[in-house]
Protein backbone atom coordinates (compact mmCIF):
# COMPACT_ATOMS: atom_id res chain seq x y z
CA UNK A 1 0.00 0.00 0.00
CA UNK A 2 0.84 3.89 -0.13
CA UNK A 3 2.36 5.03 2.92
CA UNK A 4 1.52 8.60 4.13
CA UNK A 5 0.52 10.48 7.47
CA UNK A 6 -2.48 8.91 9.21
CA UNK A 7 -5.41 11.10 8.64
CA UNK A 8 -6.55 13.72 11.09
CA UNK A 9 -9.61 15.81 11.81
CA UNK A 10 -10.28 19.47 13.13
CA UNK A 11 -12.02 20.47 16.00
CA UNK A 12 -13.83 23.97 15.71
CA UNK A 13 -10.98 24.90 18.95
CA UNK A 14 -8.50 24.00 16.20
CA UNK A 15 -7.12 20.74 18.07
CA UNK A 16 -6.56 17.84 15.73
CA UNK A 17 -7.50 14.34 16.64
CA UNK A 18 -7.24 10.66 15.10
CA UNK A 19 -9.89 10.30 11.79
CA UNK A 20 -10.18 7.08 12.66
CA UNK A 21 -11.76 5.60 16.34
CA UNK A 22 -12.79 2.46 17.71
CA UNK A 23 -16.70 2.22 18.57
CA UNK A 24 -17.67 0.61 21.38
CA UNK A 25 -21.25 -0.92 20.37
CA UNK A 26 -21.84 -4.40 21.66
CA UNK A 27 -18.76 -4.24 23.84
CA UNK A 28 -19.98 -4.85 27.66
CA UNK A 29 -23.15 -6.92 26.91
CA UNK A 30 -21.80 -10.15 28.52
CA UNK A 31 -19.67 -10.52 32.00
CA UNK A 32 -17.87 -13.44 30.48
CA UNK A 33 -15.90 -11.44 27.49
CA UNK A 34 -14.74 -8.47 29.87
CA UNK A 35 -11.14 -9.65 29.67
CA UNK A 36 -11.11 -10.75 25.52
CA UNK A 37 -12.68 -7.24 25.32
CA UNK A 38 -10.48 -5.30 27.81
CA UNK A 39 -7.76 -7.32 25.89
CA UNK A 40 -8.89 -6.55 22.79
CA UNK A 41 -9.20 -2.64 23.17
CA UNK A 42 -5.35 -2.78 25.09
CA UNK A 43 -3.98 -4.34 21.49
CA UNK A 44 -5.91 -1.53 19.84
CA UNK A 45 -3.64 1.13 21.65
CA UNK A 46 -0.75 -1.04 20.79
CA UNK A 47 -1.87 -0.61 17.32
CA UNK A 48 -2.30 3.06 17.48
CA UNK A 49 -5.72 3.56 18.12
CA UNK A 50 -6.47 6.29 20.11
CA UNK A 51 -10.06 7.65 19.60
CA UNK A 52 -12.45 5.57 21.49
CA UNK A 53 -16.24 5.88 21.46
CA UNK A 54 -18.71 4.51 23.54
CA UNK A 55 -21.91 5.53 25.21
CA UNK A 56 -24.40 5.56 28.35
CA UNK A 57 -26.45 2.76 27.17
CA UNK A 58 -24.09 0.62 25.33
CA UNK A 59 -24.26 -2.74 27.54
CA UNK A 60 -26.42 -0.61 30.24
CA UNK A 61 -22.68 1.34 31.18
CA UNK A 62 -20.73 -1.50 30.85
CA UNK A 63 -19.01 -0.98 27.65
CA UNK A 64 -17.56 2.68 29.42
CA UNK A 65 -16.02 0.42 32.45
CA UNK A 66 -14.75 -2.03 29.95
CA UNK A 67 -13.10 0.83 28.20
CA UNK A 68 -12.38 2.59 31.07
CA UNK A 69 -10.85 -0.11 32.93
CA UNK A 70 -8.31 -1.15 29.60
CA UNK A 71 -7.17 2.55 29.25
CA UNK A 72 -6.83 3.79 32.99
CA UNK A 73 -2.92 3.47 32.23
CA UNK A 74 -2.87 5.19 29.28
CA UNK A 75 -5.92 8.03 29.97
CA UNK A 76 -4.05 11.56 29.27
CA UNK A 77 -2.86 9.70 25.33
CA UNK A 78 -6.76 8.85 24.48
CA UNK A 79 -9.90 10.79 23.33
CA UNK A 80 -12.60 9.24 24.98
CA UNK A 81 -16.12 10.21 23.47
CA UNK A 82 -19.39 9.25 25.34
CA UNK A 83 -22.99 10.00 24.48
CA UNK A 84 -26.03 10.51 26.87
CA UNK A 85 -29.23 8.70 26.00
CA UNK A 86 -32.10 12.24 25.77
CA UNK A 87 -35.00 9.99 26.89
CA UNK A 88 -36.53 12.55 29.74
CA UNK A 89 -32.88 15.08 29.26
CA UNK A 90 -33.31 17.43 31.39
CA UNK A 91 -30.65 19.66 33.43
CA UNK A 92 -30.00 17.31 36.02
CA UNK A 93 -30.44 14.20 34.39
CA UNK A 94 -27.19 15.07 32.18
CA UNK A 95 -24.92 16.25 34.67
CA UNK A 96 -25.95 12.83 36.90
CA UNK A 97 -25.59 10.93 33.83
CA UNK A 98 -22.25 12.64 33.00
CA UNK A 99 -20.48 11.57 36.46
CA UNK A 100 -21.72 8.11 35.80
CA UNK A 101 -20.04 7.63 33.09
CA UNK A 102 -17.00 9.39 34.11
CA UNK A 103 -17.33 6.80 37.36
CA UNK A 104 -17.45 4.17 34.94
CA UNK A 105 -14.87 5.17 32.72
CA UNK A 106 -12.50 6.29 35.91
CA UNK A 107 -11.64 9.57 34.63
CA UNK A 108 -12.42 13.36 35.67
CA UNK A 109 -13.19 14.21 32.19
CA UNK A 110 -14.45 13.46 28.58
CA UNK A 111 -12.62 14.60 25.64
CA UNK A 112 -15.92 14.67 23.93
CA UNK A 113 -19.83 14.19 25.26
CA UNK A 114 -22.76 13.92 23.10
CA UNK A 115 -26.37 14.16 22.92
CA UNK A 116 -26.86 10.22 21.29
CA UNK A 117 -29.86 11.08 19.40
CA UNK A 118 -32.41 14.02 19.27
CA UNK A 119 -34.58 14.65 22.23
CA UNK A 120 -38.34 14.42 21.51
CA UNK A 121 -38.96 17.83 23.23
CA UNK A 122 -37.20 20.49 21.45
CA UNK A 123 -37.44 22.51 24.91
CA UNK A 124 -35.53 20.50 26.52
CA UNK A 125 -32.25 21.71 24.36
CA UNK A 126 -32.11 24.46 26.16
CA UNK A 127 -31.73 22.64 29.61
CA UNK A 128 -29.08 20.21 27.70
CA UNK A 129 -27.02 22.60 25.99
CA UNK A 130 -27.04 24.72 29.41
CA UNK A 131 -25.84 21.34 31.16
CA UNK A 132 -23.35 21.10 28.67
CA UNK A 133 -21.91 24.41 29.07
CA UNK A 134 -21.66 23.88 32.91
CA UNK A 135 -19.86 20.00 32.38
CA UNK A 136 -17.42 22.32 30.18
CA UNK A 137 -17.00 25.16 32.54
CA UNK A 138 -16.46 22.68 34.92
CA UNK A 139 -13.62 20.73 33.13
CA UNK A 140 -15.60 17.22 33.13
CA UNK A 141 -15.75 17.69 29.75
CA UNK A 142 -13.40 19.55 27.14
CA UNK A 143 -15.79 19.70 23.85
CA UNK A 144 -19.89 18.80 23.18
CA UNK A 145 -21.92 17.46 20.72
CA UNK A 146 -24.64 15.32 19.01
CA UNK A 147 -25.44 11.98 17.70
CA UNK A 148 -27.52 10.80 14.47
CA UNK A 149 -28.88 14.83 14.09
CA UNK A 150 -29.73 15.31 10.38
CA UNK A 151 -30.06 18.48 8.82
CA UNK A 152 -33.21 19.61 10.21
CA UNK A 153 -32.26 18.74 13.60
CA UNK A 154 -29.08 20.42 13.38
CA UNK A 155 -30.51 23.43 12.52
CA UNK A 156 -32.71 23.98 15.16
CA UNK A 157 -30.48 22.61 17.81
CA UNK A 158 -27.98 25.61 16.17
CA UNK A 159 -31.10 28.15 16.66
CA UNK A 160 -30.59 27.79 20.77
CA UNK A 161 -28.52 30.17 22.62
CA UNK A 162 -24.76 27.86 23.34
CA UNK A 163 -24.48 25.84 20.27
CA UNK A 164 -22.27 27.50 18.37
CA UNK A 165 -19.99 25.45 21.24
CA UNK A 166 -21.08 22.64 19.50
CA UNK A 167 -17.70 20.51 18.21
CA UNK A 168 -18.95 17.06 16.38
CA UNK A 169 -22.15 15.37 14.54
CA UNK A 170 -21.94 11.84 14.45
CA UNK A 171 -23.91 10.19 11.51
CA UNK A 172 -24.55 6.54 9.59
CA UNK A 173 -22.41 7.30 6.78
CA UNK A 174 -20.85 4.76 4.20
CA UNK A 175 -19.69 4.37 0.91
CA UNK A 176 -23.12 2.97 -0.10
CA UNK A 177 -24.96 4.83 2.02
CA UNK A 178 -24.29 8.60 1.45
CA UNK A 179 -27.63 10.73 1.70
CA UNK A 180 -26.00 13.08 4.68
CA UNK A 181 -23.68 14.14 1.38
CA UNK A 182 -26.69 15.61 0.05
CA UNK A 183 -27.10 18.48 2.57
CA UNK A 184 -25.59 17.49 6.40
CA UNK A 185 -22.32 17.20 5.45
CA UNK A 186 -22.26 20.74 3.77
CA UNK A 187 -23.73 21.95 6.66
CA UNK A 188 -21.45 20.64 8.99
CA UNK A 189 -18.96 21.99 6.91
CA UNK A 190 -20.13 25.53 7.20
CA UNK A 191 -20.34 25.17 10.80
CA UNK A 192 -16.63 24.25 10.92
CA UNK A 193 -17.92 20.49 12.83
CA UNK A 194 -16.53 17.87 11.95
CA UNK A 195 -18.82 14.33 10.38
CA UNK A 196 -18.06 11.64 12.29
CA UNK A 197 -18.99 8.46 10.09
CA UNK A 198 -20.26 5.60 12.06
CA UNK A 199 -21.18 1.55 10.36
CA UNK A 200 -18.76 2.59 7.78
CA UNK A 201 -18.58 -0.92 6.78
CA UNK A 202 -22.78 -1.39 7.20
CA UNK A 203 -23.14 -2.18 3.65
CA UNK A 204 -24.71 -5.21 1.55
CA UNK A 205 -22.19 -7.82 0.93
CA UNK A 206 -22.65 -7.53 -2.67
CA UNK A 207 -21.02 -4.29 -2.84
CA UNK A 208 -17.45 -5.51 -2.14
CA UNK A 209 -18.20 -6.82 -5.34
CA UNK A 210 -18.54 -4.30 -6.97
CA UNK A 211 -16.00 -4.16 -9.91
CA UNK A 212 -14.88 -0.86 -9.95
CA UNK A 213 -13.72 -0.97 -6.27
CA UNK A 214 -12.87 -4.54 -6.29
CA UNK A 215 -10.14 -3.28 -9.70
CA UNK A 216 -9.13 0.04 -7.14
CA UNK A 217 -8.81 -2.11 -4.44
CA UNK A 218 -6.33 -4.93 -6.09
CA UNK A 219 -4.72 -1.54 -7.86
CA UNK A 220 -3.61 -0.57 -4.06
CA UNK A 221 -3.15 -3.80 -2.72
CA UNK A 222 -5.87 -3.61 -0.27
CA UNK A 223 -9.25 -5.35 0.39
CA UNK A 224 -12.27 -3.81 -1.10
CA UNK A 225 -13.58 -3.11 2.55
CA UNK A 226 -10.03 -1.19 3.43
CA UNK A 227 -10.36 0.84 -0.05
CA UNK A 228 -14.64 1.77 0.79
CA UNK A 229 -12.66 3.16 4.21
CA UNK A 230 -10.14 5.20 2.12
CA UNK A 231 -13.00 6.95 0.20
CA UNK A 232 -14.44 7.63 3.17
CA UNK A 233 -11.02 9.31 4.84
CA UNK A 234 -10.78 11.02 1.65
CA UNK A 235 -13.81 12.67 2.53
CA UNK A 236 -13.40 16.56 3.75
CA UNK A 237 -12.71 16.75 8.00
CA UNK A 238 -14.53 13.56 8.17
CA UNK A 239 -14.01 11.14 11.19
CA UNK A 240 -14.60 7.09 11.03
CA UNK A 241 -15.45 5.02 13.75
CA UNK A 242 -15.57 1.15 13.21
CA UNK A 243 -16.33 -2.17 14.89
CA UNK A 244 -13.57 -4.41 14.92
CA UNK A 245 -14.13 -7.48 16.64
CA UNK A 246 -10.95 -9.01 16.15
CA UNK A 247 -7.55 -8.08 16.39
CA UNK A 248 -7.10 -8.62 12.16
CA UNK A 249 -9.74 -6.56 11.73
CA UNK A 250 -8.18 -4.10 14.07
CA UNK A 251 -5.03 -3.60 12.24
CA UNK A 252 -7.24 -4.09 8.64
CA UNK A 253 -9.27 -1.30 9.22
CA UNK A 254 -5.98 0.87 11.05
CA UNK A 255 -4.28 -0.28 7.77
CA UNK A 256 -6.96 1.69 5.56
CA UNK A 257 -5.42 5.11 6.34
CA UNK A 258 -2.58 4.31 4.35
CA UNK A 259 -4.22 4.26 1.19
CA UNK A 260 -3.93 7.51 -0.95
CA UNK A 261 -6.77 7.48 -3.57
CA UNK A 262 -6.22 9.70 -6.46
CA UNK A 263 -9.17 12.28 -7.67
CA UNK A 264 -10.15 10.18 -10.33
CA UNK A 265 -10.16 7.27 -8.32
CA UNK A 266 -12.46 9.06 -5.94
CA UNK A 267 -14.38 10.13 -8.89
CA UNK A 268 -14.66 6.49 -9.91
CA UNK A 269 -15.88 5.26 -6.88
CA UNK A 270 -18.32 8.19 -6.83
CA UNK A 271 -20.10 7.63 -9.69
CA UNK A 272 -19.81 3.69 -8.62
CA UNK A 273 -22.02 4.27 -5.83
CA UNK A 274 -23.95 7.02 -6.49
CA UNK A 275 -25.76 9.41 -3.84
Amino acid sequence: MEREKKKTIRLPSGRTIPAIGLGMWYFGEDAGAYYRETALIRRALEIGYRVFDTAQMYGGGGAEEVLGEAVADCRGQVFLTSKVSPAGAGYEKIVAACDKSLERLQTDYLDMYLLHWRSACEACFDDILEAFRDLKAEGKIRDFGVSNFGLTDLKDWYSHAGARETAMNQAYFNLVHRRVERELSPYCRKKKIPLIAYAPSDVYPSAYENGVLKRIAARKDATPQQTALAWLFARENTGVLVKAPTEDALESCFAAQDIALTSTEIAELDAAFPV
